[in-house]
C-alpha cells in the first residue's frame, strides 16, 4: 500500500461505502461506520505508534488508543496520517513528541513490516484475526456464536 494509501471507489453518499454486514454489526455495539475516509490506510505508522504506546504506557493505553485510531478512520473520517497519528497519541494520554520520533523511525516502520510479512506467511490477511488455543479461528468480526462454538471445540 502507497505510504498515502489508495483511493476508495467514489460515491454520492459516503454511507454507501459500508457493507450492510458490517453496518449492522457496528450498530449492535455502537459504532457508527460512517465511511468518511476516502481511502484505504497503509498502516505501517499507526502500528508503529501502537507498538511504542505498549512499550512505553502499557497495554491499556494501547487499548485506548486503538479505540481511538479505529473511531478516527472509521467514524469520524480521519486518515492515519502524521498530524491525525499526533492528535491520537495525545488523546491517549501519550507523550506526543516521543510518540512521533517513534512513528518516524525508519527502523520502528521496518519492524512493524517484518511483523506483517510474518502474518501474512500465517494467512493472516485482515483484522481482527483470533486465535484459539493457539490455532487459527479466522478474520473480520464475528458473532458470539463463533466463539461459542470455537470454545466449546478447544
Amino acid at each position: 500500500m502507497p505510504e498515502d494509501g489508495a483511493p476508495k471507489n467514489p460515491v454520492n453518499d459516503p454511507r454507501e461505502r459500508v457493507g450492510a454486514r458490517m453496518k449492522s454489526a457496528g450498530e449492535a455495539v455502537g459504532i457508527d461506520f460512517t465511511g468518511k475516509t476516502d481511502r484505504y490506510p497503509n498502516s505501517t505508522k499507526a502500528h508503529v505508534l501502537l507498538s511504542f504506546a505498549g512499550r512505553d504506557a502499557g497495554h491499556e493505553v494501547q487499548n485506548r488508543l486503538q479505540e481511538i485510531l479505529f473511531r478516527h478512520y472509521f467514524t469520524d473520517g480521519k486518515y492515519p496520517d502524521e498530524a491525525n497519528l499526533r492528535e491520537a497519541a495525545t488523546e491517549a494520554g501519550l507523550n506526543a513528541a516521543k510518540a512521533m520520533e517513534a512513528v518516524a523511525s525508519k527502523s520502528e516502520q521496518d519492524a512493524v513490516r517484518r511483523e506483517a510479512e510474518q502474518s501474512s506467511r500465517m494467512g493472516i490477511s485482515g483484522v481482527p484475526y483470533f486465535f484459539v488455543n493457539g490455532k487459527p479461528m479466522g478474520s473480520g468480526a464475528q458473532p458470539p456464536e463463533a466463539f461459542l462454538q470455537a470454545f466449546e471445540r478447544a
